[in-house]
């Protein structure tokens, strides 16, 4: 089958999942590129693959449609033209790791894209505040360079998880306060919590009265970025099975 036009019903549909609203409506997600679909499809999750009229079908994904430029271009969120989109379905995911971090109100898909690759990397799940970046987001999904769908998240009220989920040890990423990351050792369930980009922990997660952390640096440094600091508090907390 091959789609010419942007009028097409199903592609006007398709498009309205740029919206979060409709993303969440529909619970799915559009992804693009050769190495994000063949994760998806690794992972079970992809439902539809759009390719470039002309292109070989190198993944013999039987729900393919063929579409022009044109269309793969209404469809894409990308400066550059695209030559597949995939329709994914949202991913169920049940925390189970001994080894969480909760994002509070990060906003850059930059940085939570690079806590997802790193989570994968070292072995906790994830946990995604309220007010945080939506992980369906596409600059999101282009920065976990496939990942989000190695590895385990939630999106949740962070306040309520805490309290629901008391077998875990709460610890605050903070510049200076707590206990050094290099000298801290626990056994059991372990929970870093990662605040805003500017402006750190909210009150409200403050005011719970947990632990702190924090990475010893130069002064020459006045702060470390976010995905930076998560990155590595995980490869001192992870656990890695080599």
């Amino acid at each position: 089958m091959l789609i010419t036009s942007i009028n097409n019903e199903r592609i006007k549909n398709l498009t309205k999942l740029h919206l979060k609203k409709y993303r969440d409506e529909e619970q799915k997600f559009l992804i693009e590129g050769d190495h994000l679909i063949s994760e998806a499809i690794k992972h079970n999750a992809l439902l539809e693959l759009y390719l470039l009229d002309g292109e070989t079908n190198i993944f013999n994904f039987d729900n393919t449609t063929f579409v022009t430029k044109e269309v793969l271009d209404k469809l894409s969120e990308q400066d550059s033209s695209t030559k597949m989109i995939g329709v994914c379905k949202y991913l169920d995911n049940e925390i189970t790791s001994n080894r969480i971090i909760l994002l509070d109100s990060l906003q850059d898909p930059g940085n939570v894209g690079t806590i997802i690759r790193s989570a994968a990397a070292f072995g906790f799940d994830v946990i995604l505040g309220d007010n945080t970046v939506d992980i369906y987001n596409s600059k999101t999904i282009r920065s976990t360079e496939g990942m989000i769908f190695s590895v385990k998240f939630n999106k949740t009220n962070l306040i309520s998880f805490i309290n629901n989920h008391n077998e875990y040890a709460y610890f605050i990423s903070d510049m200076n306060k707590g206990e050094n990351i290099k000298n801290f050792n626990i056994t059991g369930k372990v929970a870093i919590i990662m605040g805003n980009e500017g402006n750190g922990i909210s009150e409200e997660i403050k005011s719970l009265d947990l632990n702190y952390l924090h990475i010893a640096q130069n002064s020459v440094c006045e702060s470390l970025n976010v995905g930076v600091a998560a990155s590595i508090m995980m490869h001192e907390l992870g656990d890695i099975n080599e």
